[in-house]
């Protein structure tokens, strides 16, 4: 599922980074994809339930995951475990607080909801674990 991406410039670009949005929210999920590709991000797939991220996962290439927590009702904590398991890094997007995340997951990278576009790239960047302007 990984790709080789060429990394981040030095003005801390998402420059060659394919990233999987998993957002139920339509217009949300087009402006994650405008700000992303303006960040110099692609954009492998966008899925709004999880049965479509699952779908997508298994062909999308993808280096990260952008995954909105509660989709229509259902939690996507299962399909971070499938991506945990695989090694493959994640950013949760939520308008919860930290409170109700389940305990394996209060390490991860995160941003609230409404999210801050420089507070998005920092956390993507996290989950490569790299840091702003380099590796």
């Amino acid at each position: 599922m990984n790709s080789a991406m060429e990394g981040p410039n030095a003005a801390g670009s998402l420059t060659g980074v394919r990233a999987l949005i998993v957002e139920d929210e339509f217009l949300l999920a087009l402006m994650l994809e405008e700000e992303l590709n303006a960040a110099g991000c692609i954009i492998a797939h966008t899925a709004g339930d999880l049965a479509k991220a699952r779908a997508a996962a298994h062909r999308a290439d993808f280096d990260v995951a952008l995954l909105d927590i509660n989709l229509a009702g259902e939690l996507v904590y299962p399909f971070a475990d499938e991506l945990a398991q695989a090694g493959i890094p994640f950013v949760f997007m939520s308008g919860y607080g930290i409170s109700n995340f389940p305990e394996r997951f209060l390490d991860s990278p995160r941003v609230a909801k409404p999210y801050e576009v420089s507070a998005l790239i920092r956390e993507i960047f996290r989950s490569l674990g790299k840091t702003m302007g380099g590796s």
